[in-house]
């Protein structure tokens, strides 16, 4: 009859603790606190009062909450107007919006789709 649409929601509630790492293969929503890693093949969103100690990795990540540790991304990364990352950033592409805060690195990285990284390093 009509389409059928599958929707799997991972999600870590606000209040929720968790210590440990985290890793699915779908989206994932995190709203409490993850002390360790989270890594999801789909997209990752870490809310409002989400707090985030540790790594994490995903092709596309929205930050609206805390984050101290590294973020890995092979996509987006988008830091919205009120997060908060002390880290360092690897991703293909980043957006900051104002009021934003970011302290630490970041490096732009070539996407799993692109051509390929020209040659930086000169030859002696």
């Amino acid at each position: 009859m009509g389409k059928e649409v599958q929707a799997i929601l991972n999600l870590l509630n606000e209040g929720v603790v968790v210590e440990g790492d985290i890793q699915t293969p779908r989206d994932i929503r995190i709203d409490g606190t993850l002390v360790g890693t989270v890594r999801t093949d789909g997209r990752l969103v870490l809310g409002p009062s989400s707090r985030v100690s540790g790594k994490v990795n995903s092709p596309n990540i929205d930050v609206f909450g805390n984050v101290e540790g590294d973020i890995v991304s092979t996509g987006i990364v988008v830091l919205r107007a009120k997060s908060n990352v002390k880290g360092t950033i690897s991703a293909a592409t980043m957006v900051v919006e104002v009021g934003a805060v970011f302290n630490g690195e970041c490096s732009m990285v070539v996407s799993a789709k692109g051509i390929g990284r020209p040659e930086t390093a000169e030859k002696k």
